[in-house]
Formats: structure tokens, C-alpha cells, sequence
């Protein structure tokens, strides 16, 4: 698609200073968790080579744990953190805010998006008012790429009784043009959760530019 089709689309937003690597203190805080469960004392450094960060390890799915070599006890350690991090932060619901469509997000993913310098794929999870129950990181690739499983979005919906998500990633190169993949990604995970009667709001695209709503720009 060219890129002059969705530019009139474009959320702008102001140039932002890109945060600080929190690389060091995941490793730290992750390498606490783990020894206090007696797991492997590399594998910290393992996960988070891998994944990225630790929220990104948080998010990981069980046998994509195990593929990295953590063992039952590290996953289930993992899993209780999680649940208990969502119980901390859980609000109440007539305090959660109202997304009446994806670019609702826009700004706030914008900064926090923008400026990274790998692909990262965040998933908005809405309950059947269209309120947020919680922003989780699905996915921390590399410079050009970020994998997205729709059976992940899926298993998630189901976990939290999410009613409709809003998918969202960044391009690092700073242009949020919707590529061919990413039309063809957005048609996936939009099948996959119709499957269990969930649908996909909208699939929001990050750039230094601005941002990208598949919405907006008829792609759903």
C-alpha cells in the first residue's frame, strides 16, 4: 500500500527522548527471582538475551519457556508472578478507562512506542463495555521484526474474559506504513479470535511519524 493512502490517517505526536535501556535492572530483578526458586543461575541471562526484558518474559508462553530451558518450578514461580503483578494493578471497573476505538491509544502507545529501537508487540485487552483491563507486552524482536502468535492473543482473551482487543506495534524505521505483512498478520489474528467470539478492535501502528489505525484507514 502506498504510503500516501494512510498519511491523511497519521496521529502526530511530539518528539520524545528514548528511555533509558532497563536491560541491567531486569537481569538483576530476574536473576533474584529465579535464585529464590533454585533455578539455573544463567538462566536470567538467558531469558532475557532471548525475550528482550523482563515483561517480555513474563508474557512468554509456557513452552516457549521451556524451549529456553526453564524448568517447572521456574515456570510456576514466573506464573505467580504474573498473576499477583495483575492483582496489584487491577483497578477497579468503574475506574478503567473507556476505549471506544483504538485510536484511544494512540498517544499513549505512541509514547512509549516510538522511539525504540526494536519491534515491539503490545495487546490491549477490553472487556465487553469496551473498558481496559490491562496493556501486556506479547512480543520484544529485533530491528525489522516481532513475532506475533495469534493463538497467544487468543489463550489471553480467554484467561482475562476479554471481549475485543486492540493490537499494537512499532516500526523502528520511524514510518508507520502498513506493510503487506502487516495487513496480512492483522487478517490471522482477526480469524483466530473470532474463533472464540472475541474481535479485534483495531491494529495500531507506531512510527516516529506518527501512527498508524487499521481501523481508520478501512484495513479490518
Amino acid at each position: 500500500m502506498a504510503a500516501a493512502s494512510v498519511a491523511p490517517m497519521l496521529r502526530s505526536a511530539p518528539r520524545l527522548e528514548a528511555a533509558p535501556a532497563s536491560q541491567p535492572r531486569d537481569r538483576w530483578l530476574l536473576m533474584r527471582l529465579l535464585s529464590a526458586g533454585q533455578s539455573i543461575p544463567r538462566l536470567a541471562d538467558r531469558l532475557i538475551d532471548e525475550l528482550g526484558s523482563l515483561g517480555s518474559v513474563l508474557s512468554t508462553s509456557e513452552e516457549r519457556l521451556r524451549q529456553l530451558g526453564a524448568d517447572s518450578n521456574c515456570i510456576a514461580m514466573l506464573g505467580l508472578i504474573r498473576e499477583t503483578l495483575g492483582a496489584v494493578l487491577e483497578r477497579n471497573v468503574g475506574e478503567q478507562p473507556l476505549i471506544e476505538n483504538g485510536l484511544a491509544l494512540a498517544d499513549a502507545m505512541h509514547s512509549e512506542m516510538a522511539y525504540l529501537r526494536v519491534e515491539q508487540v503490545r495487546v490491549a485487552f477490553l472487556d465487553a463495555g469496551r473498558r481496559l483491563i490491562r496493556i501486556e507486552l506479547l512480543s520484544n524482536g529485533t530491528v525489522r521484526h516481532a513475532h506475533i502468535y495469534p493463538r497467544e492473543i487468543a489463550r489471553r482473551c480467554l484467561e482475562l474474559s476479554a471481549s475485543s482487543v486492540v493490537l499494537v506495534h512499532n516500526h523502528p524505521s520511524g514510518d508507520p506504513t502498513p506493510s503487506p505483512e502487516d495487513v496480512l498478520l492483522t487478517k490471522r489474528v482477526r480469524r483466530a479470535l473470532e474463533a472464540i467470539d472475541v474481535s479485534l478492535l483495531d491494529h495500531l501502528i507506531v512510527g516516529r511519524r506518527g501512527t498508524v489505525s487499521f481501523d481508520a484507514c478501512g484495513l479490518m
